[in-house]
């Protein structure tokens, strides 16, 4: 699968006319990650991100067309991706550290979009067992509600 996500990224990074000196692919528990490295990192990030999750949404348009199945990829260029969702985590931790030194028996984490969501999540099962999340609220006030089990 790294092979062909390799393939499809180079071909659209390269109709869309952009430099790139690398792309890496790694997967851990079935999530694909690739990065990218240019030196154009702000024109294929783009305005808040949108360039690169149009670029990630092609990819995985391509793999399913060519594959039919769906598969869980992330696309990054030079890291950023990767930033944003290490700040997500840290404030997810400070909120439980909250939570648990006040003895509350839930918190409501700040809104976030899905895929950030989605990392909390995950993260969460990981890191704290004896805790669980859902996500509340609607549209853009969308956020994550952890509690204990």
């Amino acid at each position: 699968m790294e092979s062909i996500i390799q393939k499809a990224l180079k071909l659209l990074l390269d109709k869309f006319g952009a430099t790139y000196d690398c792309v890496t692919i790694s997967e851990e528990n079935e999530h694909y990650r690739a990065n990218i490295e240019t030196t154009e990192s702000a024109r294929l990030i783009g305005k808040n991100g949108d360039t690169l999750n149009a670029i990630q949404t092609l990819v995985k348009n391509i793999l399913y067309a060519q594959n039919h199945e769906s598969i869980f990829l992330t696309v990054d260029i030079d890291g950023y991706k990767k930033q944003k969702e290490d700040k997500v985590l840290i404030k997810a931790e400070k909120f439980i550290e909250i939570m648990k030194a006040e003895n509350l028996a839930e918190i409501k984490l700040t809104p976030m979009t899905p895929y950030y969501r989605r990392i909390v999540h995950t993260w969460l099962v990981q890191k704290y067992p004896e805790l669980t999340s859902n996500s509340v609220g609607e549209g853009g006030q969308r956020s994550v509600r952890i509690f204990y089990k």
